[in-house]
């Protein structure tokens, strides 16, 4: 895990393994076998000792607003963990296929949490112009080009993440008295 986060999987031959753990390179793949199956051991226990990043974050959270900063900081907390590995998942992704897998999943229970989180001002299908602007803007590229910002702006990740998505949902809002169900972009409502 440690020579993963440092130089990425790709980078990463059983023989540093073995060097690395103090064990000859045959009990390194006496254990993994396969690449995939060193990817699923390393990979679990990385998201194992991760931070929550499930709909449990929305435990006490009630409005649009408490849903969407506490969306906010759970992607700052996993992506401030998760940062040393995803570095160099992204781009080795198109070279590995468990990665490639592993990134897109990250991506589809993003989507599943922004969904969660807009529930209760949306309904059941929030707005999809919302959902992917919202993707965008909590994929780890974003996260990445923010939390290097805040050095220079002094607005931590997780303040800037929740004023985005706080902005974007009140664009896609109906006016009072309008139908919900009625918005689909923003600017165009209907009543």
């Amino acid at each position: 895990m440690k020579l993963h986060a440092e130089q990425g999987v790709t980078r990463t031959t059983y023989a540093q393994i073995a060097k690395r753990a103090d064990v000859a390179v045959p009990t390194v793949y006496n254990h993994f076998p396969s690449l995939s199956d060193l990817l699923a051991a390393c990979g679990g226990d990385v998201l194992a000792a991760a931070p929550p990043l499930g709909p449990e974050i929305f435990s006490g959270a009630e409005d649009l607003d408490d849903r969407l900063q506490a969306l906010a900081r759970a992607v700052d907390a996993f992506y401030r963990y998760a940062a040393p590995w995803l570095r160099w998942t992204i781009h080795e992704a198109v070279l590995v296929r468990e990665l490639a897998d592993r990134y897109r999943g990250m991506a589809e229970g993003r989507r599943r949490l922004i969904e969660v989180a807009l529930q209760p001002a949306f309904g059941r299908r929030p707005p999809g112009g919302l959902i992917a602007l919202c993707e965008v803007l909590l994929d780890f590229p974003s996260w990445q080009r923010l939390a290097a910002a805040a050095e220079v702006t002094a607005e931590p990740a997780e303040a800037a993440l929740a004023r985005g998505l706080t902005a974007l949902a009140r664009e896609y809002l109906p006016p009072t008295g309008w139908a919900v169900q009625a918005t689909t972009e923003p600017g165009r409502r209907r009543q």
